[in-house]
Formats: C-alpha cells, structure tokens, sequence
C-alpha cells in the first residue's frame, strides 16, 4: 500500500464515531503488536501490507450503511451501548463472512455495557455452568445462534445445559426429579437470559440481520407445574403453558445428553435492538 493509499486510510479513520475509531485504535495496536493504543496514526505508517488490507477492511465496514432500531423502553440499551455494539458488528463483518459466534457475542456484549457505564466481570471460567457474565450484579447467560432454521415467530435454544444422566434415567421418577433440581440451579444461577439471533431474510439475501433478544426468566415459573407423568417418555418433550398461553417446550436431548428448550414466543419476551447490515 502506497503512501497515498494509507492517507486515504487515516482519512476514512478521520470519518468514522468515537467508538468504531476505538476499536480500531485496539485492532491497529494488536495487529501491530504494540500496546501503545493511541499512536494510530504512527502504527499504520508501520505496518505490512497484510496487516494494513486487514485494518482498511474493517474500516470500509465501519462505513457501510447499518439501520438500527433501538426499543425505547430497553433497559439495557442506551446510546453508548448502541453504538459499542453496532461498532462490535461492523468490525467483526469486515473479517468475517459468518455472524458473531457465542464467545464474540459475550464479548461485545461486555465491552458494550462497559461503554454504558455498567459493572461487568466475566464468569470465572468457560465452564462455569449456566451463566457467563455479571453485569450491574445480576448474572447474564448469554446465548448466540445464527441457525439456518430460525423461525421469525419463536427462540430456539439448543443447549440450556449438558446433562449426561438422561443417558441413565430408567424411569419417570427420575427423569422429573434431576430436571427439576437442574432448574432450581439454574434459576438460582441466572437472573438475565440474553441471546443474539442472526439470520438472513430470503427476500434480501444480501443483508445480514441481527436481534437481541431477552427472554424473561418468568416464563420458567411454570416448570414447577410439572409432574412425573410428564416424564414418561424415554425423551420427553413437553409444552408448557402458563395463563397468558405457551411459554416453552422442554425437551430432554438423549441423543446429546442435554436439556434443549423450544418454542419460546417471541412476543412474549423482549427485544432490545435490531441491527441491518448491508453486505
């Protein structure tokens, strides 16, 4: 890249909002090696060409057109999460042909509520079980899925947990005793249950789509109504309803050994903010 063409890089830097300009500053700085994040400008006079095509693609991603629709009453999302957030997609799409996976939705979701202000600490280890970050003291399990089947009308969660003793259930009893201590555990562990959805729409192929979604941790109340008729199957998958009507089919994987929940209205939970990328 000629000298021209890395002007014409800082100048596109020069266009771009605090928060994709800091996140860019961190690219540059880890790209180059360095931890000095605030030397941009010098670090790119020193980079390779590898490295400078790498920082102008997440640039010229950053300055693709992006529609958001925020929901007015989120209480989880404010303007500088807003835009830590959108800044977290463009530069993971300018890299990446697939949606954010599990652990860079966490992390954007972090880094996005530290941009608002929030207390975050991360779970102690990758395996602590059901929940992934405190956020404001209130612990958040935070889901990704950009499934080839998500339907535009319900949330599918493949994996609320492992749970290798369906393989050894023999019998009803204990099917329903090890499920139900299973919720208790993780509605003690649990507080806020957040997933990113990412798909595409058939009409507009082009165009990546992603939704946050909060799904309330109320909806899991009607699981106490459950009785061990219910667990008679070898792998059961039972609706459950509430008064306000299906609230999520539980099923007991036995294939994968683990807990799988289904079927969750999407009108019944909330979604926070709707991104629209366009390729």
């Amino acid at each position: 890249m000629n000298g021209a063409a890395r002007e014409e890089l800082i100048d596109a830097i020069d266009q771009l909002d605090d928060h994709q300009a800091h996140l860019v500053q961190q690219v540059v700085a880890h790209i180059h090696g360095s931890l000095n994040v605030g030397d941009t400008y010098g670090l790119i006079t020193q980079c390779t060409e590898a490295q400078l095509r790498q920082i102008r693609n997440i640039v010229q991603a950053m300055l693709r057109p992006i529609t958001e629709i925020i929901n007015p009453d989120s209480n989880l999302i404010g303007g500088a999460f807003s835009a830590e957030f959108k800044a977290r997609l463009q530069a993971h799409h300018g890299t990446h042909a697939n949606p954010l996976d599990r652990l860079a939705f966490e992390n954007a979701l972090a880094a996005s509520c530290l941009a608002e202000g929030m207390t975050v600490e991360m779970a102690p280890s990758k395996t602590t079980r059901f929940w992934d970050l405190r956020v404001n003291g209130d612990q958040f399990s935070a889901k990704s899925t950009s499934a080839r089947d998500i339907k535009p009308h319900e949330l599918h969660i493949s994996k609320l947990s492992e749970a290798a003793w369906i393989q050894d259930c023999r019998s009803a009893r204990t099917r329903y005793e090890r499920t139900m201590g299973l919720f208790e555990e993780f509605l003690n562990a649990v507080q806020r249950w957040i997933v990113l959805r990412a798909f595409r729409l058939k009409s507009d192929p082009t165009t990546q789509i992603y939704e946050l979604v909060e799904i309330p941790m109320s909806l899991f109340a009607a699981v106490d109504q459950l009785n061990i008729h219910d667990f008679s199957s070898d792998a059961p998958r039972i609706d459950i309803h509430d008064e306000h009507g299906m609230a999520l089919q539980l099923c007991l994987d036995r294939s994968d050994s683990k807990i799988t929940i289904k079927k969750i209205p999407k009108d019944r939970c909330i979604v926070h903010g709707t991104w629209r990328l366009e390729a």
